[in-house]
């Protein structure tokens, strides 16, 4: 069993690890850590609210984030639950783009591959929602309906809310078959730029259509996966 409950300051470096065993396979050191928690914190600062979930003893084994479009609401746009540290943004991006954190060559292959992965993320595509999911990052061994937990409670946040259309951005490079077991339909797609199989995906989940059918019982559902 899962505690989902709101992102605090301190759940930077879990975070880190979280991001790491969602989305890399090589071994790291403390430069890559470093580097983990910096890229998880800035993530979570850019969002507009983040969910952890903890195991009983309290250890952040996933996370998940939010981000309001303005045109939906410029209020809820304009509010975020984590505070912003913007030298540390400024910090990282700088030492990023300088070669600065000096990482380990596997876990340097590995990131510069994911990097590729976010550019091709294409804004017209991607089109304009309520809401977008930005990140769901869990360890890999947790394969107990953590992923589920943590979806159900952003679409609970969003329906509170008043969001109508929540979307996301992965590729088939990541497990997004987890999306389409629990409702959320594809509504674009596109190849990779490098002429490889693999592809780019938005998937769309649409509250207003369940709000008369209820909401699917997503605990239900075991598989876990990442984004």
């Amino acid at each position: 069993m899962f505690t989902v409950c709101p992102y605090k300051e301190e759940d930077a470096a879990a975070c880190g690890d979280c991001f790491y065993e969602g989305f890399f396979s090589c071994p790291v050191d403390q430069n890559d850590k470093i580097l983990l928690r910096d890229y998880a914190q800035v993530l979570i600062e850019k969002c507009n609210f983040t969910y952890v979930a903890e195991t009983e003893d309290h250890q952040v084994v996933g996370f998940i984030c939010g981000k309001y479009d303005k045109h939906f609401s410029k209020a809820l746009a304009a509010r975020y639950e984590a505070k912003k540290h913007y030298g540390c943004w400024c910090k990282m991006f700088l030492k990023f783009y300088l070669k600065r954190y000096k990482m380990s060559a596997p876990f340097q292959k590995q990131f510069d591959a994911f990097f590729r992965q976010l550019q091709e993320r294409d804004k017209e595509i991607f089109g304009k929602c309520d809401l977008e999911l930005v990140a769901l990052s869990s360890r890999r061994n947790y394969r107990k309906g953590l992923g589920t937990a943590l979806v159900t409670q952003f679409l609970n946040r969003a329906k509170a809310e008043g969001a109508d259309c929540v979307r996301l951005f992965t590729n088939t490079l990541a497990s997004w078959e987890f999306y389409e077991k629990r409702g959320f339909k594809k509504v674009a797609e596109k190849p990779f730029q490098d002429g490889s199989d693999n592809r780019s995906i938005v998937y769309e989940y649409r509250l207003r259509e369940v709000y008369e059918t209820g909401m699917p019982d997503l605990v239900k559902k075991e598989e876990e996966d990442g984004v």
